[in-house]
């Protein structure tokens, strides 16, 4: 076996080779974000009411306008707003015989629902709303059709990490982005909702078991000074592919086509992920030796770094150094981040706070299509910020710390939202109070963007390594509950149209504010053992790394206070 690490120094931890590798894979993002937040145009909810024959025949009241025809068959506030487009006046219209006669018009009668009903066709000429009429008593097969895909996301999560960890990272790489380009295609075509949730579910699963591959492999073929800057600039990728939205939504009016040209787009993916060599570091894992060699021998041609057969000695003596110093082979699982009591604490606020990140990402991208203004323009504008979310906090973080800004943009978005939901209670139709409401939803956006990178990076490093795929594993498990209650919050606005950015911004603030109670993990040494973090987590800093015997017998040997570090140095 080879020392991937020791290879990965000499030949470059990131040059052409990394350079070119990386963005390849990340045009993954252009799928992944359309998959995404398909929903905003795919299942864009206009405005609706009950269809009313023969009022709504054109060539019989040809004069109709829409509003007219609301006032003469929908309750209306004060406002001339709905009271509730799900009932109507229940006359016999079957008295009017048009046109210009209204004399079956009888506001008097008892409201009855609606048999069938009227969509406005602007902007979208069909969504599965209203191609499977899933407004008032089926309002709930669209909260589940949108939860259907988080629900993916989290098998695909759980699925697909074990088998690129098994198989390698390319064939699960290749696996899911077929699997997930051959859903997109059957949802294009799906004439039930039924069988609509069903196909969203695939692409969410194998889109999730792409990703989980992807970043493994991106993280896996770079240095470890380069890892927080990609990690951060692969997300961005995502923010591009939702902004491509716009641009298929605006061509293309009816959900069908619109799907239609999310596979175009997302089929460069398929030869890709063909082209792309396996990774280097799984290969000399997994004991292929012999591909492992090929893909360094590439890496260092295109790095233009030469190697010798000293160097693969050199390599092969490292990792057989490793492998004596290795000395335990205890095999951990989720349930030893629950054995011991400040790491159980760590790990149940780190889910609460991924659940809270997520919960709160997806409530406000999903309902983007409700913010007054463009939507088109608003999904371009809620990109952009994302993207410099992401630049500000790929650029802040190691000065800042990692809890503070985890502080500051979660509770920042909490505090941006409760701000819209006023503004916009108090609108009262002042086009300026609107705007300002719009804006600071987009702030919120912004800010929970950049929370949930920073929580992805924090949590690698507040877990021990004996641990930490566990605890970022728990972390995702935890935010498919937060992103699979997101619709069904925001469905919550038919009944009380503030009630959802309430629950969205006080759940933010109240994250925001228990992410104080971590402890800091900017400069500090990666822990390896859960006694090294039980240890981190009473609040002392490890100083050196030595072996421990069972229970916490070397604490002394392990922690020091920061004068007696100081004697030692100076020693």
């Amino acid at each position: 076996m080879l020392d991937f690490d020791y290879l990965l120094e000499r030949v470059g931890t990131f040059g052409k080779y990394q350079i070119i590798v990386f963005i390849s894979l990340c045009y993954f993002g252009i799928p992944s974000g359309l998959n995404a937040l398909a929903s905003v145009f795919l299942s864009y909810t206009p405005e609706y009411r009950c269809l009313m024959y023969p009022l709504d025949n054109s060539s019989l009241y040809p004069n109709l306008t829409n509003e007219e025809l609301f006032n003469l068959t929908t309750p209306l506030d004060d406002k001339n707003n709905p009271i509730d487009a799900c009932q109507r006046y229940g006359y016999d219209l079957t008295e009017c015989s048009g046109p210009n006669d209204f004399s079956c018009v009888n506001k008097s009668e008892p409201l009855v629902s609606c048999d069938e009903y009227y969509y406005n066709d602007s902007p979208f000429e069909k969504t599965t709303v209203t191609e499977f009429d899933l407004v008032c008593d089926r309002r709930i097969s669209h909260s589940l059709s949108s939860s259907a895909y988080m629900i993916g996301m989290f098998v695909g999560s759980l699925l697909f990490g074990n088998i690129a960890d098994r198989f390698g990272r390319k064939f699960t790489i290749i696996l899911t982005c077929y699997g997930m380009l051959f859903s997109m295609l059957g949802v294009a075509f799906c004439n039930m909702i039924e069988l609509f949730s069903f196909t969203r579910f695939l692409v969410a699963t194998f889109a999730m078991g792409c990703n989980v591959a992807i970043f493994c492999y991106i993280m896996e073929m770079v240095g470890t000074k380069w890892r927080t800057l990609v990690g951060i600039s692969y997300q961005m990728a995502f923010a591009i592919g939702y902004m491509l939205w716009s641009g298929i939504a605006y061509l293309y009016r009816d959900w069908h086509q619109m799907e239609l040209g999310a596979v175009v787009m997302s089929a460069p993916l398929a030869i890709i992920v063909l082209i792309v060599p396996e990774s280097g570091r799984w290969l000399f894992t997994a004991g292929k030796e012999k591909k492992g060699k090929k893909v360094v021998s590439i890496m260092a041609r295109l790095n233009k770094v030469k190697l010798d057969e000293n160097i693969w000695s050199e390599a092969e003596k490292s990792a057989q150094e490793r492998e004596n110093d290795e000395t335990d082979d205890t095999s951990y699982s989720t349930i030893d981040l629950f054995k011991h009591s400040k790491l159980r604490i760590v790990t149940l606020k780190v889910g609460f706070n991924w659940a809270v990140n997520s919960m709160v990402y997806y409530g406000i991208s999903l309902n983007a299509g409700s913010l007054a203004g463009d939507i088109f323009l608003n999904n371009i504008y809620a990109g952009v910020l994302e993207i410099a979310s992401y630049t500000v906090c790929a650029a802040t973080m190691d000065f800042v710390g990692r809890r503070l800004l985890l502080t500051i943009t979660l509770t920042g978005a909490g505090v941006a939202l409760l701000v819209s939901t006023i503004v916009n209670a108090f609108a009262d139709g002042d086009e300026s109070l609107i705007l300002v409401g719009v804006v600071f939803a987009f702030i919120g956006k912004a800010l929970v963007s950049g929370s949930f990178a920073v929580i992805y990076n924090f949590t690698g490093e507040l877990f021990p390594t004996v641990v930490r795929s566990n605890g970022i594993g728990f972390g995702s498990m935890s935010a498919r509950i937060g992103s699979v209650l997101s619709p069904f919050i925001i469905g919550l606005q038919d009944y009380v149209s503030w009630l959802p950015n309430t629950i969205f911004g006080a759940v933010a603030v109240i994250g925001g504010l228990l992410s104080l109670t971590f402890r800091d993990t900017t400069g500090k040494p990666m822990m390896e053992t859960i006694e090294e973090a039980e240890l981190f987590y009473a609040g002392k800093d490890i100083s050196r790394r030595e072996k421990m015997t069972e229970g916490y017998d070397n604490k002394a040997a392990i922690v020091v206070d920061e004068d007696e570090r100081k004697t030692s140095t100076q020693l």
